[in-house]
């Protein structure tokens, strides 16, 4: 002990120490602890803002499924209509074959496929097969996206035909697709 410091200087020592003590403490354990409070704490007020929106949201939902039932019920100018499937898909050939004599394409073969559901709707389909020139193809493909009621083409395939004579004629292409319509119902309404 006699070799500490005393008086004024020993003071200075103790108070250098106790400042380093502090500094110590306060970087080891009061700092971490602080942050880590204040990381749960901004933690929980997300959680707590995320709960609130979710639960704006859960209270719209009545009035969401309500709304979507009212909508299924009633048929827009985009569905197809007709009770049944078979109504339906004989509306849907109807109406391709209409837009292929206005583009002035010759069906080679046109058949209805099984209805599927998807969602709150039946899913009717029909195969359209024919042999015309690129332009008369795009006509048709392009009558079917603007159809009213809504349609749409899928599982399109064009092939060319072998080839004759080099001459500046456009030659015809074997071309198929599938043309879907939707309407309103399930299946076991068609049965009822």
């Amino acid at each position: 002990m006699a070799s500490l410091p005393t008086g004024r200087n020993g003071r200075i020592l103790a108070a250098a120490f106790a400042v380093l003590a502090l500094l110590v403490v306060w970087i080891g354990i009061v700092a971490p602890v602080l942050d880590w409070y204040g990381a749960r704490a901004g933690r929980l007020a997300e959680l707590q803002a995320k709960a609130a929106r979710e639960r704006a949201l859960i209270d719209t939902l009545p009035a969401l499924q309500k709304a979507a039932a009212e909508a299924a019920k009633t048929p827009t100018r985009s569905v197809l209509s007709g009770a049944t499937d078979a109504i339906a898909g004989a509306a849907l050939q109807e109406q391709v074959q209409t837009m292929a004599t206005a583009a002035n394409a010759q069906l080679t073969s046109i058949e209805t496929l099984p209805a599927e559901q998807v969602g709150a709707y039946r899913r009717i389909g029909v195969r359209v097969e024919l042999n015309a020139q690129l332009g008369v193809i795009v006509a048709l493909l392009k009558a079917v996206e603007e159809a009213q009621p809504s349609m749409l083409a899928d599982d399109i395939h064009l092939t060319a035909t072998p080839s004759g004579p080099l001459n500046k004629t456009e030659l015809p292409l074997d071309a198929s697709f599938t043309v879907y319509g939707f309407r309103v119902g399930t299946a076991q309404e068609d049965t009822e």
